[in-house]
């Protein structure tokens, strides 16, 4: 009389693992393969401008220029972030991955620049750039700085690109 009990338990128990997993596979996860990406709406390219500044101890500003530049965003491989190639001026190009956050952004990969002030070039300066993305635009800001016989030189940037 114990073994129909035993295999009604079994059975019961069964029926509800199958039930279990049943649910659990067929449930979405968010943010999985059939999600929407959310740099999708960020690739493109994108027509602007830059200004840089070249300052001495933060203050005395002893060049500035500006120019033209195109930025073409793509997504990265890491769910969080986006390629972005620059290129000024129809000259010079400069290629990044961004760490991107919502609406805002973090270039990861560059750490160091060139900063040239008077005729002079200082290899290794820190760089820094962050931005964020705006409607149909990107904007970023950039600094370059370094220390010099306690004299700091900096070079600070801004990028603003409307989306084509």
């Amino acid at each position: 009389m114990t073994i129909p009990y035993a295999v009604r338990s079994l059975r019961t128990s069964l029926l509800a693992l199958l039930i279990i997993g049943s649910l659990t596979t067929a449930c979405k996860k968010s943010g999985g393969v059939d999600g929407v990406d959310p740099r999708d709406q960020y690739v493109g390219v994108y027509d602007g401008g830059y200004q840089a500044s070249t300052l001495v101890n933060n203050s005395l500003e002893s060049n500035r220029e500006s120019g033209t530049v195109k930025i073409t965003v793509s997504k990265a491989q890491a769910m969080n972030q986006l390629y972005l190639e620059l290129f000024f001026n129809n000259a010079t190009k400069q290629n990044v991955t961004a760490e991107l956050s919502e609406k805002t952004f973090t270039v990861i990969d560059k750490q160091t620049e060139s900063l040239v002030f008077d005729g002079k070039t200082y290899a290794n300066a820190k760089y820094t750039a962050t931005g964020q993305f705006i409607d149909k635009t990107i904007v970023m800001n950039t600094t370059t700085e370094t220390l010099q016989s306690g004299v700091t030189l900096s070079r600070q940037g801004s990028i603003t690109g409307t989306m084509k």
